[in-house]
């Protein structure tokens, strides 16, 4: 106990508190990262609450025993990733989430007693639009939704009401919706609207910007235009680069196009008369026949026939006969009607240009290579096939241009490099917890240079202390001079031994209170008895300095 205490008065009480504090530190550090590390990370349950509904998720997280966190406004909760499914089949079976809108369970705990007919017709309008918000959200891509629903009254003496009209606004997560997620939504929106059509529902985003507007009709929308013309310019590229660099080799070529896209659809109706195809579409005939039966007089008239009750004149029978046939024939002229239909999306005029590189030789014995341009007749094969492969045609302002440039090989090898690299693709959680692991690392490193290596030397210091090094005149050991020297004369200690030695010297002779002066007497005596083995003795302290 009492060796203890001599080696803990000799290492220094402050010493020790430092070395002991900075341990704990560390050790508590250390703790709390391998902590951090077992436990799951958080992940989102739910985002953008009503505040009512997220006390209500909150209460039933705590009663099932699910810890949480909630940040932002309180609109925002966290659980631990491995409890998010558990969490969220909780709240989904209580029906606690509703995002703030209103559906069909308007009606639940409503008496229709006392309604008038306006208020039952809006609750009918807010139950349709809270439920068409619900349905939109359940959409990928699709954070946040709200529907509003204009449906015209049919006035007094009005033949028929307006048709209804629908607005969407829609909050979008990574990127921009397609044109065919906006029809999509258009659509199920149109469809569950009565008499509604789908190129009457104006579709928005939180950013503010036009997917599809009202008036669009069957056209393109204003999102799917651009994603047309996109397409279109993507195909057609690809279809070049796959023949200029199957005939120039592999990355040399590069090639651009422009696309004009016409937007807009029509409808033609055409009708053709042909004279010459004349077809018998009826025919009818009528006929008539009369006869005349009636007699002329034989010879003049004479008193006697005028006599009453004479006889009449003699008379010669005479006959005709009237025959009469009409014929009408009816004729049909053949006609052809032609109704075209043109669609939205097709190529009005293509700009089409082409960079060719020249060919590339290796050089003798290892050497750079050199470069040889191409011919005239190559770039006039290479536009020819150009120009079949994507139907290039003069008449309607197509252009193409073919060009043999000298491509930049180190551009092109940092392209390809940074094409390389974009294959290590990390998420978040694996970059958190790479991040994790470095201050770890680093703090496991902090702890063996600054805790472990210190209290390591001091303990090979004391130890080494105790055992004699190196022996002096006369069989004196150099550590039992040592000892003495220091503890009879602190001055000549400060020029014997290194600054720790002198402080732990200082620090004992402080301790014990006293100082021997037959100690200083001894030295002296020594230094002037064997001055050869001083100063040996003095080299080897200042080499171990």
């Amino acid at each position: 106990m009492g060796g203890f205490t001599a080696a803990l008065q000799r290492f220094g009480i402050g010493r020790l508190t430092v070395v002991l504090g900075v341990a704990a530190g560390v050790a508590a550090v250390l703790v709390a990262v391998m902590l951090r590390i077992g436990q799951a990370p958080d992940a989102l349950l739910y985002s953008n609450l009503d505040l009512r509904e997220a006390s209500e998720v909150t209460t039933a997280l705590d009663s099932a025993g699910i810890k949480y966190s909630s940040r932002g406004d309180g609109s925002t909760i966290f659980v631990s990733r491995d409890q998010v499914g558990e969490a969220r089949m909780l709240v989904a079976g209580k029906g606690l989430v509703t995002s703030g809108s209103v559906g069909y369970e308007i009606f639940d705990n409503q008496s229709v007693l006392g309604q008038t007919e306006f208020q039952q017709n809006l609750n009918e309008k807010r139950a349709l639009e809270g439920e068409l918000a619900r349905t939109i959200q359940t959409m990928r891509g699709i954070q946040s939704a709200r529907v509003m629903i204009a449906t015209p009254r049919r006035e007094l003496f009005q033949s028929q009401a307006a048709e209804p009209t629908a607005s969407v606004v829609v909050g979008v997560t990574g990127g921009q919706l397609t044109g065919a997620q906006v029809q999509a939504i258009r659509n199920v929106v149109a469809s569950s609207v009565p008499n509604l059509k789908p190129e009457k529902v104006t579709l928005t985003d939180t950013s503010n910007r036009t997917l599809a507007a009202g008036t669009d009709g069957e056209g393109f929308s204003a999102a799917s235009a651009e994603e047309a013309r996109g397409q279109t310019e993507a195909q057609l590229k690809a279809r070049i680069t796959d023949i200029v660099e199957g005939v120039v080799g592999v990355g040399g070529a590069r090639v651009q196009v422009t696309a004009e896209i016409d937007h807009a659809r029509s409808t033609t109706q055409e009708q053709r008369f042909d004279p010459d195809g004349q077809v018998v579409r009826s025919t009818s005939t009528n006929g008539s026949e009369s006869q005349d039966t009636t007699g002329a007089p034989d010879g003049g008239a004479t008193a006697t026939n005028n006599i009453p009750g004479g006889q009449a004149p003699g008379a010669t029978a005479q006959g005709s006969r009237d025959t009469q046939n009409t014929e009408t024939t009816n004729y049909e002229i053949s006609n052809t009607t032609t109704t075209t239909v043109k669609e939205a999306g097709e190529v009005k005029k293509l700009a089409v240009s082409v960079a060719v590189d020249g060919r590339w030789t290796p050089g003798a014995n290892g050497g750079e290579p050199t470069y040889a341009a191409r011919t005239p007749e190559e770039i006039a094969q290479i536009k020819s096939l150009v120009e079949a492969a994507v139907g290039i045609n003069t008449e309607r302002g197509d252009r193409i241009e073919v060009l043999n440039v000298r491509f930049n090989r180190d551009v092109t090898a940092v392209g390809g490099e940074e094409a390389g690299n974009s294959l290590f693709n990390f998420t978040k959680n694996d970059i958190m917890r790479g991040v994790e692991l470095l201050v770890l690392l680093i703090t496991g490193v902090l702890l063996i240079f600054f805790v472990l290596r210190p209290l390591l030397k001091t303990a090979a210091g004391g130890g080494a202390a105790g055992q004699p090094q190196l022996a002096g005149a006369g069989g004196v050991p150099v550590t039992s001079l040592q000892t003495t020297v220091v503890g009879g004369a602190p001055g000549m200690a400060g020029q014997l031994g290194g600054p720790s030695e002198m402080d732990q010297r200082l620090d004992i002779a402080r301790i014990e209170g006293q100082v021997k002066a037959s100690s200083v007497k001894k030295v002296a005596d020594f230094v002037e008895k064997h001055p050869e083995e001083s100063t040996s003795i003095l080299r080897s302290w200042v080499h171990e300095g």
